[in-house]
């Protein structure tokens, strides 16, 4: 006899029913509810720790594991360079494309800047022209009348007949106090403010991994510097990047702090993923901190953290967008190397870290990043980076990676452009 058939004659139809809607109903309240964001947010709470490998830069410094990224891919125009580490490109009024960095030894027999033309919009770009002006470019940018200022090592020259010809400005060794070597930095170029004041980053070093970090100013159109206001990172950034936002009259900074900047203040540490164990004296203490003036930089506030984590921005742009919206680029030297972006929609107020747009995911080591970048005539973004490339010809053995001794610019370490456009709608908020 069957088990039901025997229910229904033992039992009666009745007792039979009950079981039957008894064991339907624990079998319900066994079966799990679907869990929703929030639950799954929770979830992440609770997780026990990722267990990080050992060392200073391993590729996890700031890198929350217990997250997955969902990602969406967009077209882009990528080109690699020739004779052009770490690149950064400016556009003339005609369309051209002109796009600066340098090359050295044993590329070259000595360090020098270098420059190369577009004219078909960043797809393709002629023969690279090696410059006078010694060793790495420091900034480089177009103004609004098309003269051209691209800062490098000893000094800041500039170009009217579009890179044709260049005089330079070099730096006076009692323009700031003491007695350090001076220096651009890798910073973005001048921002040009309403008056047509230009100010660019100049640094002082101070000691071991520390530098005092001043605005410099031209009232010249880039002919002569001076007028020098320190900005308040305390002795540890030699890489500051500024925007202006002409509708708040409000320069931005961005700066590369060390550990220092994070131990400084209660919480910090905190708010910089990483921050607790961020070593000082170190490349792997990095983070990018933001700070900003009103008074056409006589005063500022102090440094806060942005939220990017340890190691993960080296070094952060700002860029504001002609829309309103405003990019934080940054070379990321985590996992996965390379360059990333993120939004914000109140003047980098805050920023949408959870949202990130990956540029560049290619290098086989933090050997990465510097994304300085321009907005062309077309809205699009043109950003110019370097990644760690390598030629294994054969099954050979992997990138050593961090490992190795450093890349060589124009060799191992090569210079790109990617020029991208900003989706809609993004950053999305709520």
């Amino acid at each position: 006899m069957q088990r039901r058939e025997f229910n229904r004659v033992a039992l009666g139809t009745a007792a039979a029913t009950a079981i039957g809607t008894a064991a339907e109903t624990e079998s319900a309240a066994a079966a799990p509810r679907p869990i929703n964001a929030a639950g799954m947010a929770g979830d992440k709470k609770k997780a026990v720790a990722y267990p990080k490998p050992k060392g200073l830069r391993n590729g996890f410094d700031s890198v929350d594991m217990h997250e997955v990224w969902a990602v969406r891919q967009q077209p882009a125009v990528r080109v690699k360079l020739e004779m052009a580490g770490k690149p950064q490109a400016a556009q003339l009024d005609d369309g051209t494309i002109i796009a600066a960095g340098f090359v050295e030894p044993p590329v070259h027999k000595q360090s020098r800047c270098t420059i190369q033309y577009s004219r078909d919009n960043a797809r393709t770009f002629g023969t690279p022209v090696v410059l006078e002006m010694p060793g790495r470019s420091g900034g480089f940018r177009s103004l609004k009348n098309g003269t051209l200022i691209l800062g490098h090592t000893g000094g800041i020259s500039r170009s009217t007949d579009r890179g044709k010809s260049w005089s330079t400005w070099e730096f006076p060794k009692n323009i700031v106090p003491g007695t350090g070597r001076l220096g651009l930095g890798e910073c973005h170029g001048p921002i040009e403010l309403d008056d047509g004041t230009l100010g660019v980053h100049l640094y002082r070093v101070a000691g071991h991994y520390k530098w005092n970090a001043y605005l410099l100013r031209s009232t010249d159109g880039g002919k002569t510097w001076g007028d020098p206001t320190q900005v308040p990172t305390r002795t540890d950034s030699d890489e500051i990047s500024y925007e202006y936002l002409p509708e708040l009259k409000r320069i931005v900074g961005i700066t590369r702090s060390s550990a220092a900047q994070i131990r400084r203040v209660k919480g910090f540490a905190d708010l910089v993923p990483g921050g607790r164990n961020a070593p000082l004296g170190s490349e792997a203490g990095d983070a990018a901190f933001q700070f900003h003036s009103d008074d056409g930089g006589r005063t500022w506030t102090d440094p806060i953290p942005t939220g990017l984590g340890v190691l993960q921005a080296a070094g952060a742009y700002p860029l504001s967008l002609a829309d309103g919206r405003m990019l934080l680029l940054y070379g990321h030297r985590q996992f996965p190397y390379g360059t990333q972006a993120v939004g914000s929609r109140d003047n980098g107020k805050t920023w949408a870290l959870d949202q990130p747009i990956i540029l560049s995911w290619h290098s086989w080591s933090g050997y990465c990043g510097h994304p300085r970048s321009v907005q062309l005539h077309d809205g699009t973004i043109l950003t110019g980076y370097y990644t760690h490339r390598i030629d294994n010809p054969g099954d050979g053995p992997v990138d050593p990676g961090r490992g190795a001794p450093p890349p060589h610019h124009n060799g191992a370490d090569t210079g790109e452009l990617v020029r991208w456009r900003v989706p809609d709608g993004w950053p999305h908020v709520g």
